[in-house]
């Protein structure tokens, strides 16, 4: 019985397969929130040691998407409207504000050349309402921002925020979007990208915070 839809792929370590392919069913919504996760249950199913699914299930802990009571069993995190809002978004903004400060001396054409293959990934899925793509590039394009710091911990913390916005947007809107021709969110993202070349944070700050909020 394939009850999580788990199909672990021999692409990277053990520990990673587990951990991505998790994460993929519970921000892709085929998990619910508050759905308990067994060991036992996922080792059978993917057919690989509990060793590898503790570490995955670690990793996830830190990034909100599980939680784990002490002598409980593990389960998907819930995320509500108003941590989204009043804490999340607010955390998104100082990271990401923090993070483009101290790449602009840095950014080149490279960089560039690479922010506007992700947006037009972005915009081809858009194009397609992909919704599943479109939150995989959306997050591409701020999580490379994020890495060219080379600051781990930074990333650490961007991603466990991240993770649980893209968490809430796909069990709790996903829906409504279905129907959206997601031209603001494209148009967001070439204003974004179009400030940061100006590499003037100035500029580029109130284009992020609208972005975000």
């Amino acid at each position: 019985m394939n009850e999580y839809g788990f199909t672990v792929k021999k692409t990277d370590t053990l520990r990673n397969q587990v951990y991505k392919d998790i994460k993929s069913a519970i921000i892709r919504g085929k998990i619910d929130p508050g759905t308990r996760l067994r060991e036992n249950d996922i080792s059978k199913e993917m057919g690989v040691s509990r060793g590898p699914i503790r570490e995955a299930i670690l990793l996830l802990e830190r990034e909100g998407l599980l939680v784990t009571q002490t002598h409980k069993e593990t389960m998907v995190a819930k995320v509500e409207k108003d941590e989204v809002t009043m804490l999340l978004n607010p955390l998104r903004v100082l990271l990401e504000s923090f993070s483009i400060q101290k790449i602009i001396p840095n950014l080149n054409e490279t960089h560039f050349v690479q922010l506007e293959k992700i947006l037009d990934e972005l915009n081809q899925a858009c194009k397609q309402k992909e919704i599943e793509v479109i939150v995989e590039k959306d997050l591409e394009f701020h999580e490379y921002l994020i890495a060219l710091t080379g600051e781990p911990y930074l990333i650490t913390l961007w991603k466990s925020v991240s993770s649980r916005i893209v968490f809430h947007f796909m069990t709790n809107t996903r829906e409504k979007h279905q129907m959206d021709n997601f031209s603001q969110l494209m148009n967001e993202h070439k204003e974004l990208f179009e400030a940061i070349k100006t590499k003037n944070w100035e500029y580029i700050e109130p284009v992020l915070k609208e972005h975000i909020y």
